[in-house]
């Protein structure tokens, strides 16, 4: 059995029979607390020593995290393996250890904060303290995924009645083993359904809508333990017959129940999206184009607009015009209309809009924020994506809009930890080169080249459209010198992209901008 590193309340760890194992040191516990939710429970040591010792000299920072790792090292005694080392980089086994963010509350029922017992006077670690207690606190302003779901919002545009919506999506009850289960699976497809909701856009409804009424999913859910894990069974039904759509099986682990719990939320609700694209009848034009709309072809961008801008007044929502303004910046980046200042403005018009529609929507505010960041407005479009982010700490493009404002002041590891969390949400599983190429970005911003060029493969062979992707290529292929990759990137751009030439590439204006900052354009003087 592994041990347990308890984290809502006080900071504990214990080991599998119960021997307290929780260092002694504000600075070991606060090490514990900042692993202990890390993407893969690692981080670099860079980023640990800056979060702990900001306001120190890298040499003092350096020794001061060598003389606390050995302290939390001799803490684990027997556990001692549970932590991790490498070159860069410290972490905790995911093998050996358990990460508890179940809520507690005290005698009179009030949630206690995330890390209650941590204060650790470092100005970094402050505000990584105060933005994990607002996104973990139970019933803060940014409560976590364990509990947001409980109560699922409807979309901005509906008020959660089938009769006002063409398409609905109903849940069931829960079949479960115990309350432990029925929570998990309630968890898991109520912030599913609400999710996909939004962007269908759908009615939720939690009762049962007579057959052949409507036009939707009902959604069925069987949760089980399995030790100390429990098995999700989803299965969808087509509510006007009743004739079963889509069957998956998930398994939440015990020892990673947040990341596996995230993946089913995604999973159920890029499925819900395509069920209603593929289920919808096609004169009616119910559901948002959202495959499109992070596309890289004109013709389906042009197409996606049309579409949104058809829409009757009652479904003009936030994040329908926030959709719209989203596709005209891959527009105007990508040089894809006649019209780029005119293309730009309507953007910006679409964004405020969306704001004004709907001003604590996290997509609408992450939309706002990327809209700041192309407009150089590098301190609105960060206070932008942090709203965004407090508001849903979990929401792929708002998590998307913060690696690119973090990107744009400089703060590339965190950046980096934006745009790990973002990718596996469902709207990352929709436009995965838009996502894998943001990640290209700040892998190129932290000299990561090979990384950067695997991202940049993978951004292409999700979307063959997608240019940016074979800029990298060429551009990094050319730098480690392997000219017959980079030709054929070349050879692929050139179909997509008819005017382009080495020259225009060069051109200061042309959207290389990554690349030129990383002075990889060696590739536009090869001649190829």
């Amino acid at each position: 059995m592994p041990a347990t590193l308890s984290l809502m309340g006080s900071v504990r760890l214990h080991g599998a029979d119960g021997t307290d194992l929780t260092p002694r040191s504000q600075k070991a516990r606060g090490a514990l607390a900042l692993l202990g939710t890390a993407p893969d429970l690692r981080l670099s040591r860079a980023r640990l020593q800056d979060l702990l010792w900001s306001e120190r000299g890298r040499q003092r920072g350096s020794d001061s995290l060598r003389q606390m790792l050995r302290e939390l090292r001799c803490a684990l005694g027997a556990y001692k393996g549970i932590l991790q080392t490498g070159v860069g980089w410290v972490g905790l086994d995911s093998e050996q250890l358990r990460i508890d963010l179940t809520p507690v509350y005290d005698a009179g029922g009030a949630p206690i904060e995330f890390a209650a017992d941590i204060d650790i006077p470092d100005p970094e670690f402050e505000t990584w303290l105060r933005d994990m207690r607002l996104r973990l606190t139970p019933d803060s302003d940014g409560p976590s995924v364990l509990q947001r779901s409980l109560t699922p919002v409807a979309p901005a545009w509906c008020a959660g009645d089938p009769a006002l919506s063409d398409h609905v999506v109903t849940l069931q009850p829960i079949v479960s083993s115990d309350s432990r289960t029925k929570v998990i699976g309630e968890m898991i497809v109520n912030e599913a359904a609400a999710r996909a909701c939004e962007m269908i856009p759908a009615t939720l409804a939690d009762r049962i809508v007579a057959r052949g009424s409507q036009t939707g999913t009902q959604i069925d859910a069987i949760c089980y333990s399995s030790g100390p894990d429990c098995s999700l069974m989803v299965v969808m039904r087509d509510i006007a017959t009743g004739a079963r759509g889509w069957t998956r099986r998930f398994t939440i682990r015990g020892a990673d129940e947040t990341a596996t719990m995230r993946h089913a939320v995604a999973q159920i609700a890029v499925a819900l999206l395509d069920r209603a694209r593929r289920t919808a009848p096609p004169a009616l034009g119910l559901t948002f184009p959202v495959w499109d709309v992070f596309s890289y072809s004109r013709d389906r961008l042009e197409s996606a607009d049309r579409f949104l801008a058809s829409l009757p007044h009652e479904r003009q929502s936030g994040v329908a015009l926030a959709l719209r303004s989203y596709l005209r910046h891959t527009l105007v980046s990508e040089r894809l209309t006649e019209d780029p200042a005119r293309c730009s403005d309507e953007a910006e018009a679409f964004a405020q809009q969306a704001r004004e529609l709907a001003p604590d929507n996290p997509s609408v505010l992450a939309v706002a924020s990327l809209s700041a960041s192309w407009q150089r407005d590098a301190v609105g479009a960060l206070e932008l994506a942090q709203a965004a982010c407090r508001n849903d700490p979990d929401n792929e493009l708002a998590c998307h809009a913060l690696s690119q404002a973090l990107t744009d002041v400089g703060r590339n590891l965190e950046a980096l930890e934006a745009t790990e969390r973002s990718t596996h949400g469902a709207l990352a599983e929709l436009g995965q080169a838009a996502w894998l190429m943001r990640r290209a970005v700040v892998q190129l911003r932290l000299n990561r080249f090979g990384d950067a060029e695997n991202s940049a493969a993978a951004a292409f062979a999700f979307a063959p459209d997608n240019r940016p992707s074979l800029r990298f290529l060429a551009a990094l292929r050319y730098h480690r010198g392997d000219v017959v990759g980079a030709a054929d990137a070349l050879r692929h751009l050139r179909r997509i992209e008819p005017d382009f030439t080495l020259e225009l590439m060069a051109a200061p204006d042309y959207p290389a901008g990554p690349l030129r900052m990383a002075n990889l354009m060696g590739i536009t003087r090869s001649g190829l």
